[in-house]
């Protein structure tokens, strides 16, 4: 079962602290090292943070659940895990992980790759993810294959 990193609203005009830019970035670096199927989750006209190379997928959305009204559910490989990431944790990673684990999918919230507007969004929405089934893991567990 493929391991499919999943950058949301990684874009040039999101205000990210530095650490969750860091964070953001070593997690791609290692997606891309491995060869994992990388999706660029992207919505507005802003670039790309982190830009995206070939053979990864920029899927457009609009709502906070990315998988409504976009090509998500077809740009992801059947039976896939998701390792999650980006931003605004307590509006669309919390949306589309919970919508993600309500389609099937193994959802794995990159703890200190995402954030959001309030300080503690980020623990909240962990928690509140957990509770719901999905796996909440630093970086350095995740595991590409």
């Amino acid at each position: 079962m493929p391991t499919v990193l999943v950058l949301l609203d990684a874009q040039r005009d999101m205000l990210l602290s530095p650490s969750v830019a860091a964070a953001l970035r070593a997690l791609l670096n290692q997606a891309r090292n491995e060869g994992a199927p990388v999706i660029h989750l992207h919505t507005g006209r802003e670039e790309l943070m982190f830009g995206s190379w070939p053979g990864e997928q920029v899927v457009e959305h609009t709502a906070d659940d990315a998988f409504l009204g976009s090509a998500l559910t077809d740009a992801l490989p059947s039976g896939c895990r998701i390792a999650l990431a980006g931003v605004w944790s307590e509006e669309a990673v919390r949306t589309t992980a919970l919508s993600a684990l309500r389609r099937g999918y193994r959802v794995l919230l990159v703890s200190g790759a995402h954030e959001g507007y309030a300080p503690d969004a980020a623990s909240r929405v962990e928690h509140e993810l957990a509770t719901a089934g999905a796996v909440i893991a630093g970086a350095d567990a995740v595991a590409f294959d």
